[in-house]
């Protein structure tokens, strides 16, 4: 009996598939948020404004992942937690630093879901 419950949660394994991944099928930048959504969609930023990183992300309903703010060889991680799927969520750093600057999203195992590039001056 033991074999066939065994059997039958491998067969029911198989069928379901792949466990799905997070993904974050949109990333957008900006200085605000209005609405729940990104206002002032830009990729450059003037020193002591503030940046916003929107995101729509879909099957990581209860996960945490994790926004990096990166400038020089300094970084500023943020963690946001994910409540359902789809879900949006965002988050915003002050820019002090003048430079070339990227913001990233990971999972819990660090696999990267996002990235991009932005400049302060």
């Amino acid at each position: 009996m033991t074999r066939l419950v065994a059997a039958g949660a491998l067969l029911a394994a198989v069928l379901a598939g792949p466990a799905q991944s997070a993904q974050v099928p949109e990333a957008k930048l900006g200085k605000a948020v209005a609405d729940r959504k990104i206002a002032e969609e830009t990729t450059r930023f003037a020193a002591g404004e503030k940046a916003y990183l929107w995101l729509r992300v879909e099957d990581a309903s209860n996960e945490m992942l994790t926004v990096t703010w990166k400038v020089n060889d300094l970084s500023f991680p943020v963690e946001l937690a994910i409540g359902g799927s789809p879900w949006r969520t965002w988050a915003s750093k002050t820019l002090h630093i003048v430079g070339d600057w990227s913001v990233s999203v990971t999972d819990s195992a660090g696999t990267v879901l996002s990235e991009t590039k932005f400049i302060v001056q």
